[in-house]
C-alpha cells in the first residue's frame, strides 16, 4: 500500500484477552505512522487497556452487546455517520471473524480496508490478507494484518496502561506488607470461566511448596466473584501468602503483577496482562493450545495438559484442567524461579 494516511482507523474488540494481544499491532501502527490521527473503535473495557492518548489518539466505544433489533440498526447507523466524518484514509479490521467489522470498516468511507476475515466478506477490503490456516498465535494473527499495509513492528510485545494511581495502588500494597519485588510471586488463580481454572487447593499447595523451599512471599489478586477463591489460597501460610485488595481496574491488577518477580496463573485474560507488563509467567493451560494461546515471549513458561483434543466439550475442558498434577505444575514453575533467581 503505498499511502500516507492522515486518519486511520483501527476497528477490534472482545474479551480481555483478545483486546490485549491485539495491542502490539496497534502500538506499531502509531509508531509507524507517526503523524496521523490514530482512531481505536472498541468496547468500553478498551479505555482501561489503551486509552484515548496511550497508543492510540483517540478511543470511540461502541458495545454492541447493549443493543438489540431495531435499537441496533440506529446505533449502527449513528456510528457510521461518526465515523465518515474522520474521512479515514485507512481502515485495519482487527477482529476478523465478525461480519459487522468487515461491514463497518467498508462503510467508515476509508479508500484503503484491510482484513483476514471473514472469507465471505474479503471482497469488502482492499488489501486482502491470507487466513492462517491450522494453529497459529493470536499475536500473529494481528500482526500479520497490520503488516500487510506497510506497518514496521519494533516491539510484538502486548501493551496496557498503567496510571499513577495504579501504581501507586501496586506500591502502597507491598510497602504496608514489607514486600520487594525479588521475592515476591503473583498468583492469579480465578479465570473466565470454573472449568478453565486449575483446582484452588493445587494452586495452595503450589504455594506452600514455594515458600517453603524457596522463602517467598506470594500475593494472590482478585476481583469480582473471586475473593473466596483466593482467601482459600492464602490460608496455607498468612505469613507469607498475601491476600492482595481487590483490583478494580485491570491497570491495578497490572501493576501488581509488574511488582512481581514472577506470575502464575492459568489460561486467561489477566495471564495476557501479566504479559504486557513483561513479567516472567508460567501459564497453565487445559484446552488451549499453545501455539494459539501460550503466553507470548521467551521469558514466559506454558504448562499444557495431558489432555490434548480436537476439540473439547465442557465436560472436557474441565477434566483437561484437573490432568494437570501438582508435579507438573511444580515441575515448570520451581525451575523457572531458580532459573529468574
Amino acid at each position: 500500500m503505498n499511502i500516507n494516511p492522515k486518519n486511520i482507523l483501527v476497528i477490534k474488540w472482545g474479551a480481555l484477552g483478545d483486546m490485549v494481544i491485539s495491542t502490539g499491532a496497534i502500538r506499531s501502527v502509531k509508531e509507524t505512522f507517526p503523524n496521523a490521527c490514530v482512531v481505536l473503535l472498541s468496547n468500553s473495557l478498551m479505555k482501561q487497556i489503551a486509552p484515548a492518548g496511550s497508543i492510540v489518539d483517540k478511543l470511540l466505544v461502541y458495545d454492541e452487546k447493549k443493543y438489540r433489533g431495531v435499537k441496533s440498526i440506529t446505533q449502527l447507523f449513528k456510528l457510521i455517520l461518526n465515523l465518515r466524518r474522520y474521512k479515514f484514509d485507512l481502515a485495519i479490521n482487527l477482529r476478523w471473524h465478525s461480519d459487522r467489522c468487515a461491514i463497518i470498516a467498508y462503510l467508515s468511507g476509508a479508500k484503503e480496508r484491510v482484513s483476514s476475515g471473514p472469507q465471505n466478506m474479503m471482497n469488502l477490503y482492499t488489501t486482502k490478507v491470507p487466513f492462517p490456516n491450522g494453529r497459529y498465535h493470536e499475536v500473529h494473527r494481528n500482526l500479520d494484518i497490520v503488516k500487510a499495509v506497510g506497518v514496521k513492528v519494533k516491539d510484538e510485545t502486548p501493551y496496557t496502561h498503567i496510571s499513577l494511581s495504579d501504581e501507586k495502588f501496586a506500591s502502597d500494597f507491598l510497602f504496608q506488607n514489607k514486600l520487594e519485588k525479588e521475592n515476591t510471586i503473583c498468583i492469579h488463580p480465578g479465570a473466565s470461566k470454573p472449568i478453565r481454572a486449575w483446582s484452588p487447593d493445587r494452586f495452595r499447595e503450589i504455594s506452600k511448596k514455594l515458600v517453603e523451599q524457596y522463602d517467598v512471599t506470594v500475593i494472590v489478586t482478585w476481583s469480582g466473584k473471586e475473593k473466596e477463591l483466593a482467601e482459600f489460597v492464602v490460608t496455607e501460610n498468612p505469613k507469607k501468602m498475601f491476600l492482595a485488595p481487590q483490583t478494580k481496574t485491570i491497570g491495578e491488577l497490572a501493576a501488581l503483577i509488574k511488582y512481581s518477580k514472577m506470575c502464575l496463573t492459568n489460561c486467561t485474560g489477566p495471564m495476557n496482562v501479566a504479559v504486557a507488563v513483561q513479567t516472567p509467567t508460567c501459564a497453565i493451560l487445559g484446552s488451549s493450545d499453545p501455539t494459539d494461546w501460550a503466553p507470548y515471549g521467551e521469558i514466559h513458561r506454558t504448562i499444557k495438559s495431558p489432555l490434548v483434543l480436537e476439540s473439547y466439550t465442557d465436560e472436557q475442558e474441565e477434566q483437561a484442567m484437573q490432568d494437570v498434577s501438582i508435579e507438573q505444575v511444580w515441575s515448570v514453575v520451581s525451575k523457572r524461579w531458580e532459573e529468574l533467581t
